[in-house]
């Protein structure tokens, strides 16, 4: 799964607005849908080139206007779609390149967005060697003291090479806040975003351990 940066885009895309969680490029999303306007975004998409541009609310309205979506989104490809027997929809998006949107209009019951590729570049630099190093060792502490998590996912994670697709992959996996993971998604380099997953894998596994550390209190 790559995401070809030099590949051109629709300069207009359907909008799929999002609650609670980011789609970054690089990785494969699942979601369940079942607003209207977002089920005809994903009707558009799949009747034209597969095509959305996922941006995050930054409310929790059943119908959001134009600004209450981060300008700072994903374009992202609807490899499979299935319908439920609630009328919604679940689907599964391939991020392809980070995009910002300048203008979103309302286009029938669904939004609509113009849209120029924004994607992450930055060189591989002895400071992102180090992040990148750092974040495998936070990764092995987080799987030795998670035993939910599979040996399957420690091959995946441990695997990578590439900073970006380390660094999205570990956001979409963390229990972040919505928030936090935009604000991963807009940062300009490299770094900045190794530095961002790292600080929140700390935090989880200081939460892990105090939790290991609990339960072996209280036997």
């Amino acid at each position: 799964m790559a995401s070809d940066t030099a590949r051109t885009y629709p300069s207009e895309l359907p909008v799929l607005a999002v609650r609670q969680t980011v789609v970054f490029p690089l990785t494969l999303q699942p979601l369940a849908i079942n607003r209207s306007a977002s089920i005809e975004s994903v009707n558009r998409a799949l009747a034209d080139d597969r095509l959305v541009f996922v941006m995050l609310q930054k409310s929790d309205r059943d119908e959001p206007e134009p600004s209450d979506l981060h300008a700072i989104g994903t374009i992202a490809a609807i490899r499979q779609m299935a319908k439920v027997p609630n009328g919604g929809v679940h689907v599964i998006i391939e991020g392809l390149t980070r995009a910002k949107s300048d203008v979103v209009t309302r286009s029938g019951a669904s939004l609509r967005a113009t849209v120029a590729p924004a994607p992450d570049a930055s060189e591989r630099t002895i400071e992102v060697d180090a992040y990148m190093r750092r974040l495998h060792e936070l990764i092995d502490r987080a799987l030795t003291l998670a035993t939910g998590l599979s040996q399957e996912l420690r091959g995946l994670v441990s695997g990578i090479d590439d900073p970006l697709r380390l660094a999205y992959l570990d956001a979409s996996l963390l229990d972040m806040k919505a928030e936090e993971k935009q604000l991963i998604l807009e940062h300009a380099d490299w770094s900045g975003k190794l530095q961002s997953v790292s600080a929140a894998l700390s935090r989880e596994i200081a939460l892990l351990e105090m939790k290991s550390k609990v339960e072996s209190t209280a036997e």
